[in-house]
């Protein structure tokens, strides 16, 4: 089993397609939920 195994919970990433996972990003109007990236590190604000 990888750190990036695909278990089914999260978005796909659109440049690399591993699956990304639920994560927490700090932007001008406070902490935003989001889907981040392992292997490329994309982030997608939700």
């Amino acid at each position: 089993m990888t750190e990036w195994e695909i278990d089914g919970d999260g978005p796909l990433c659109p440049v690399c397609g591993i699956e990304m996972l639920a994560d927490g990003v700090d932007t001008a109007e406070g902490l935003e939920s989001c889907h981040r990236c392992p292997r490329c590190k994309l982030v997608v604000v939700v």
